[in-house]
């Protein structure tokens, strides 16, 4: 059991590292973004960005899976190529009609997102990154399903490279700051696409397969529907903060969830990739049940001692992270917004008991109450506790999230949580937290030795609340032994 749990860390790290790259260009230009944006213009920022993910999500139409699973099933070379460009037009197709509409739209549109009809050009801005951020991802798929991992890698580096250096440009060099980070965004997978089009030309044939597509719009319909849905769910309360305060707000709310968002690109977009491989392979084992029950566990374990690190020591690298003052009162958010993370990560493990049934309108049903809870909420709570409403209706929206999958997959493919481990966790993160934000320090020195303090005791505190089952402490004491005593005899 244990070593099936380190395989999944060591393939989550081997797929967090052609990711990982684009994710730290946000934390690399974020000394720049707040010394050049005002919180408002900040605020713009988050809100743009906000709108092309949501965008995106029907832009590629989950295609993800339907294009790996049917390419693969093709065995006749032509049909498979006449296949790829039938899904290329109608992308085309998809992508240029509700750019069209956008852009007919964008100054009501740009009304209602930002209350200005002065930033509809970001409302354009954020259809063309979704066109060819979901364009670049086919031709990225199609690397990663023929394996050439090496090439995946070297293109995805280059393409955070180029954006990073232009984003650069046009905040250090142009008077154009706000639009150039977006601009920069559209320029940099449009010329990746550019290059890799030779490639990509050969592996297309025109000519229409058009039973294969409607059967892969068929499949990838829901999907689509579901990712669009968990998109709102993730971005939804920065809309309606911002349209109960103001775009202040919403750029110290964007600015703590940024922060919180560390987790995802360290932890969780890495073991969601590696999960998806392993979970299938893990199925038939006689063992999968508890597999699946202690790996829930031990993510949410992961998450939140990370979640410790970063809400303790927020407050200190928040001050060179962020060169304005006026920011840093985001860092007071973090410790909260930051917990609804670990049950984000286990909601990847939870659906999976939808795909074995292939009962996928599960997924949907969860995502949509889950979404309905967050909205609901939201409206009641923000107006009278604004940030700190929509971090609380945050956290609570994802538990839900978690709790409906669990409740839905007693009817499907069914494995445990460990329930009173993760509410443990939970407990155990507000007692190392809290005292550091109830009361002030006047010593730093001391106030950072405590945390440090803090992080060493968190593993003992949780052997004192029965966390660790006997298996698991003895594996420890096995690794202690053998690698630690060996390196200090």
């Amino acid at each position: 059991m244990l070593g099936d749990i380190k395989n999944t860390i060591r393939q989550s790290a081997v797929y967090g590292l052609s990711r990982i790259s684009s994710k730290l260009v946000a934390f690399i230009l974020l000394p720049l973004l707040t010394l050049n944006f005002t919180v408002s213009e900040y605020g713009v920022f988050v809100l743009t960005e906000s709108l092309w993910q949501i965008i995106w999500a029907v832009f590629l139409f989950g295609f993800e899976s339907g294009i790996v699973r049917w390419y693969l099933e093709i065995h006749n070379e032509v049909t498979r190529k006449k296949f790829l460009f039938s899904v290329t037009a109608f992308m085309i197709a998809l992508n240029f009609i509700f750019i069209l509409l956008i852009y007919a739209f964008s100054s009501p549109l740009a009304g209602v997102i930002y209350e200005n009809t002065g930033y509809a050009k970001f409302v354009i801005y954020s259809s063309l990154i979704a066109s060819v951020e979901a364009f670049s991802f086919v031709i990225f798929l199609l690397l990663r399903i023929e394996e050439r991992a090496k090439a995946y890698s070297i293109l995805s580096v280059l393409t955070t490279l180029i954006s990073l250096v232009m984003q650069i440009y046009f905040l250090q060099y142009t008077m154009i700051k706000l639009e150039g980070v977006f601009i920069s965004k559209i320029a940099a997978p449009l010329i990746i696409i550019i290059l890799l089009l030779p490639y990509f030309l050969k592996h297309i044939k025109p000519g229409f397969e058009k039973t294969l597509l409607f059967e892969l719009l068929k499949y990838s319909f829901p999907i689509m529907l579901a990712s669009f849905v968990i998109t709102l769910l993730n971005q939804a309360d920065r809309y309606i903060l911002g349209y109960f305060t103001d775009l202040d707000e919403v750029g110290i709310f964007g600015l703590a969830g940024n922060i919180s968002g560390l987790i995802n690109f360290l932890i969780i977009s890495p073991f969601s990739l590696a999960f998806t491989v392993l979970s299938w392979k893990k199925l038939k084992d006689e063992n999968a049940k508890r597999f699946y029950t202690k790996t829930t566990t031990y993510l949410f374990l992961a998450v939140i001692y990370i979640s410790v690190v970063i809400a303790l020591f927020t407050p200190h690298l928040i001050k060179v992270f962020a060169l304005r003052t006026d920011y840093w009162i985001a860092a007071k958010y973090v410790p909260w917004m930051i917990l609804s993370m670990p049950f984000y990560g286990i909601h990847f493990i939870g659906v999976f008991s939808f795909y074995v049934t292939k009962k996928t309108k599960y997924v949907l049903y969860s995502y949509i109450i889950a979404l309905l809870v967050n909205i609901v909420l939201d409206l009641a709570v923000i107006p009278y506790f604004t940030i700190y409403g929509a971090v609380f209706v945050r956290l609570l929206s994802y538990f839900v999230l978690c709790w409906v999958i669990y409740l839905f997959s007693k009817s499907n493919y069914f494995f445990e949580y460990e329930w009173r481990k993760i509410f443990t966790l939970l407990i155990v993160y507000t007692l190392m937290v809290l005292p550091f934000f109830c009361f002030s320090f006047t010593n730093r020195l001391l106030e950072i030795l405590l945390k440090i303090l803090a992080l060493i005791l968190f593993p003992f505190i949780l052997y004192i609340f029965r966390f660790y089952e006997p298996v698991e402490i003895r594996s420890v004491k096995g690794f202690v032994n053998k690698y630690i005593f060996r390196l200090k005899y």
